[in-house]
């Protein structure tokens, strides 16, 4: 333990005796890049968001029309027939839904 304070007092001296140099301060090339890659990685990240609630937004309009159809036709959803709704389930579709059909 004595050794690590030992080097925390001689980078403190150190310290002390640098002179402060605002241009060796700044995040240089590297930080460039990484700000870039961070901005590029979050505009494609609210893209992918998007388009996934729009999916999802328009599955659900296609499950009320087909619904209203088959209401209008004097069927219910659930006599329609084999339920194939686990067949729709797509790889964006939760696990909690699939306990909630079971469930059911």
């Amino acid at each position: 333990m004595s050794a690590l304070m030992n080097t925390w007092a001689a980078v403190g001296r150190v310290a002390e005796d640098a002179e402060f140099d605002p241009t060796i301060v700044t995040p240089g090339v590297e930080g460039f890049i990484m700000t870039g890659i961070f901005a590029v990685a979050v505009i494609v990240l609210g893209i992918v968001l998007v388009r996934r609630l729009r999916r999802n937004a328009y599955r659900t309009e296609a499950r009320e029309q087909i619904a209203r159809e088959l209401e209008e036709q004097g069927g219910t959803p659930d006599s329609a027939g084999p339920s194939s709704e686990g067949s729709e389930r797509g790889p964006d579709d939760s696990d909690e839904s699939a306990a909630s059909d079971a469930r059911s």
